[in-house]
């Protein structure tokens, strides 16, 4: 997975709405909303992807989130 860039900029948020607005200003394609609610219920939001394709986002996300030295920041 060479040349995989994990763009997280800014590094922090301080609100949903900022999330979300920093996300509609990108034109990102492919979202997924993963969230947890007080109660523990999860909360899981696409945009009608199939469980194929969601599957793959969410593997290749975990990857870099477990082995940061194999991404590059930009």
């Amino acid at each position: 997975m060479a040349d995989v860039i994990l763009a997280r900029v800014p590094e922090n948020f301080r609100s949903v709405e900022d999330v979300l607005a920093y996300a509609a200003k990108m034109n990102l394609p492919n979202v997924l909303v993963l969230s947890e609610l007080e109660d523990g219920s999860l909360v899981f939001l696409d945009q009608g992807h199939d469980i194929a394709h969601t599957n793959w986002l969410l593997d290749r996300m975990k990857h870099l989130i477990l082995q940061p030295d194999m991404f590059t920041r930009k």
